[in-house]
């Protein structure tokens, strides 16, 4: 008798979690293809007179998938929940669990460990998937549609550059060989007093160091210019890595967490602002927990009444979800004006709208 009650209730988590994994991905299909679609056929336009191929098609369809799976996957998630257990509910499935003195909300353990491992995935999505996929799209979208010639020939040219007291004047940055030509470096101390120029036709990273060759280097005392030294080629060990000129031609959607993380640090050494992009990578941690807040409310939503009306229930928790994301993009307004501490204004949202779940959640078990 003991052994029955006990396997009970793993039969009824094996069953829910069939179902909800079952209705999860068929959330998720059909809203990363109503994406798909929508963004084709706003963009159709131009991909037909950009003439692309069916393999070209496709490679741009996929590259948009990362993106549409990290917008759709909390609604999917929310979808899931309340269509598994408003079903169970129609069918009078969740009335017999409580008769037969099981506690409904134990059972719902399979939907919070799914959200668990939802929120794994959008971390990943976020941090680097996504960022990925944006840079691969952007080039994708700029060569094959828009008919540019490569960033790396085109991109990063004539531009100044502020590093660690330095700063650079370069003619070209060629990323895929890791080079810069015509550049020019201005040197100072920590009083921004120049202490060296140094001008060369081309610097050459070596893995630890720039290799710099043609060039002349400038010496400045308290007094002026000291000394003068033309050399064909000079080692030199500089602050500033490649990757920190690649930054330049980055969108801060097209970097992963590395990247964001020393692009902060770098805005932050120079005396500029970096509140929008703390911000991002603040909402892109923030935003992994939705799944878990929005399968409190489907349970909530789902199991408050036996008899239930399915697409009443759809509806509302959609509804409650489209506040939910008003909400979190009104806070993430008044971090990036700073009327709010940034770590609030990527919580307050989830702790708001998951105590008000959690109270109807309540409920249920009275």
């Amino acid at each position: 008798m003991e052994l029955t009650g006990l396997l009970r209730p793993r039969i009824l988590e094996r069953y829910i979690t069939r179902e909800f994994s079952k209705l999860l991905g068929l959330s998720l299909v059909a809203f990363v293809s109503l994406f798909i679609i929508v963004d084709f056929f706003e963009r159709i336009d131009r991909l037909v007179r950009a003439q692309l191929g069916v393999i070209d098609l496709l490679r741009y369809f996929l590259l948009k998938v990362p993106f549409a799976v990290g917008q759709v996957l909390p609604a999917a998630v929310l979808l899931a929940v309340m269509l598994t257990f408003g079903i169970m509910s129609r069918n009078r499935e969740t009335m017999a669990i409580r008769t037969s003195g099981l506690d409904i909300l134990r059972l719902s353990r399979p939907a919070f460990a799914m959200a668990a491992g939802v929120i794994g995935i959008m971390l990943a999505l976020n941090l680097y998937v996504v960022p990925w996929s944006q840079g691969r799209l952007s080039i994708f979208w700029d060569i094959k549609v828009e008919k540019k010639a490569p960033a790396s020939v085109l991109k990063l040219q004539h531009f100044w550059y502020k590093g660690d007291q330095a700063i650079y004047n370069i003619l070209h940055f060629r990323k895929g060989i890791q080079t810069l030509e015509g550049v020019k470096i201005y040197l100072f101390d920590q009083h921004f007093n120049m202490v060296q120029i140094i001008a060369a036709s081309r610097a050459q990273w070596q893995g630890d160091h720039w290799r710099f060759f043609n060039g002349l280097i400038q010496t400045f005392g308290p007094e002026g210019p000291e000394t003068g030294e033309q050399f064909k080629e000079r080692d030199l060990v500089l602050t500033e890595r490649p990757e920190d000129f690649g930054f330049l031609e980055k969108k801060v959607t097209e970097m992963d967490l590395g990247e964001l993380y020393r692009y902060i640090r770098r805005l932050d050494r120079d005396g500029y602002r970096s509140t929008p992009y703390r911000l991002e990578l603040g909402s892109r941690f923030s935003l992994a927990l939705t799944p878990l807040i929005l399968v409190v409310l489907g349970l909530a939503l789902s199991l408050r009444q036996e008899k239930v009306h399915i697409a009443a229930v759809v509806a509302l928790g959609l509804l409650v979800m489209f506040v939910y994301w008003l909400f979190y993009g009104f806070c993430l307004s008044f971090g990036q004006a700073e009327r709010l501490p940034l770590f609030l204004a990527v919580v307050l949202p989830h702790f708001v709208f998951g105590l008000g779940s959690l109270g109807l959640l309540r409920q249920i078990t009275r």
